[in-house]
């Protein structure tokens, strides 16, 4: 338990990392790099995957992680995360095949293969070990060399006569050919790059920014009547103190909203506040 906890503490990405944006949502598929921008960059997003003979439960949710679209611009804009367009860069990856895309493809299947090989023959390993164990605590002390010997044998036999039925379909499936999906394939002009704007983005961009940069976490606020729900740490942790609503700079501010909005956040327990930018 204390290695698997030291080995996702440890985890850090290749940067910059993909977001991957999929009809009109920006979707992280990997776990340990979720957990890595949650605990790094205060980016939590929320888990949307469902089973596909469940679809209508909505209880144990899973990958992918869904992430706001001003959370895709923070990551951006820093430099720790890229935008991958999934349908075009699913087409360029189709009708525009080029042999280092390929070769490079190839090679990350093959590297797939030998660590699921190695892994595969350190587990026979194991078991040989358990059942040569359990042979040996089951045989007399009466017993003689010959027989150890042939249980040995047979065992050995059965475990390479597994190795072959597991490697055959291995080396066939390496020498065949593969498109590149977009998912493995390398950065394609249809990437965000720094200072980019991503598709969607709300006109509350500059207010999560600046939160963001003062080390809140936030979350949507749909269901507490504002922007964001504002934490002063991992929402796992702490309770939401406040209700963020950005107004644009020439936006005409109604005094009853800022009323509702006091009102709304005595209701739901959290602080409202107003700031003031001002030349002297």
């Amino acid at each position: 338990m204390g290695n698997s906890e030291d080995e996702w503490a440890e985890f850090s990405p290749d940067l910059p990392l993909p977001i991957f944006y999929v009809g009109g949502r920006y979707l992280v598929f990997d776990i340990k790099t979720a957990a890595w921008l949650r605990r790094e960059h205060n980016v939590c997003g929320y888990n949307i995957g469902t089973l596909p003979q469940s679809p209508a439960q909505n209880v144990f949710l899973g990958l992918p992680i869904m992430v706001m679209p001003e959370e895709a611009q923070i990551l951006v804009d820093q430099g720790t995360a890229y935008v991958v367009d999934n349908a075009r860069a699913h087409d360029q990856a189709i009708y525009d095949r080029s042999g280092a895309r390929e070769e490079a493809y190839l090679d990350q299947m093959r590297r797939q293969a030998s660590e699921v090989g190695q892994q595969r023959t350190q587990e026979q390993a194991e078991a040989r070990e358990r059942a040569l164990a359990k042979q040996d605590a089951k045989s007399k002390a009466k017993s003689k060399p010959k027989r150890h010997h042939a249980v040995t044998r047979d065992l050995l036999d059965i475990d390479d006569r597994s190795r072959q039925q597991h490697q055959q379909p291995v080396t066939r499936n390496l020498d065949a050919k593969y498109d590149t999906t977009s998912a493995l394939s390398s950065p394609s002009p249809f990437l965000s790059k720094k200072g980019n704007r991503v598709h969607g983005l709300p006109a509350s961009y500059p207010l999560f920014r600046h939160l963001h940069s003062r080390g809140f976490f936030m979350t949507p606020g749909l269901r507490f009547g504002c922007q964001y729900s504002t934490y002063p740490g991992d929402p796992l942790r702490y309770h939401s103190h406040f209700l963020a609503v950005g107004v644009g700079w020439d936006e005409e501010l109604d005094l009853m909203d800022l009323v509702g909005g006091g009102r709304l956040g005595t209701g739901v327990k959290k602080g409202t506040f107003t700031l003031e930018w001002a030349v002297m």
